[in-house]
């Protein structure tokens, strides 16, 4: 069993590397990997923060204070991501990576937070990476489809 959802893309793009999701030369996966895990521990980590102590957290473990701390840490890091993605296509190099899928669900976890307002190089990516055809439901069409259909 794999948990983790970086290890799960990562070990996905090894399996099959004809879909070429990781970079081919070494300098591009160190970016590939850079950004992965700055999404992991200074986008997703505060989201975490958020999210535990607003509904996960019983109401005696949650700490309020702790959610609008999370969340100025979350959109500063937002604001670093605007900045290397004001010119960029994808996150690493000049093709689709591991870790645009990463940011892609990390982003859509942050708009559902209301935290992309002041990142429109941000939103426009998040709309491309959900209108490939092959791209999963958004996490709003996914409460939406679960809540249509019980």
């Amino acid at each position: 069993m794999l948990t983790e959802s970086a290890a799960i893309q990562l070990y996905l793009a090894e399996k099959y590397p004809q879909a070429g999701f990781i970079p081919e030369t070494l300098e591009d996966r160190a970016q590939m990997y850079r950004w992965m895990f700055f999404l992991v521990t200074e986008v997703e980590q505060p989201l975490w923060r958020i999210a535990r102590h607003t509904f996960v957290y019983p109401d005696e473990k949650r700490i309020p204070q702790d959610v609008e701390l999370a969340r100025q840490e979350c959109l500063e890091m937002i604001e670093v991501l605007e900045r290397h993605m004001s010119e960029r296509e994808f996150m690493v190099g000049d093709r689709l990576s591991v870790a645009d899928f990463n940011a892609a669900y990390t982003l859509d976890w942050a708009n559902t937070d209301e935290m992309l307002a002041s990142a429109p190089r941000l939103r426009d990516y998040l709309k491309a990476m959900y209108a490939r055809p092959t791209a999963p439901p958004t996490i709003a069409e996914a409460f939406a489809a679960m809540e249509n259909s019980g």
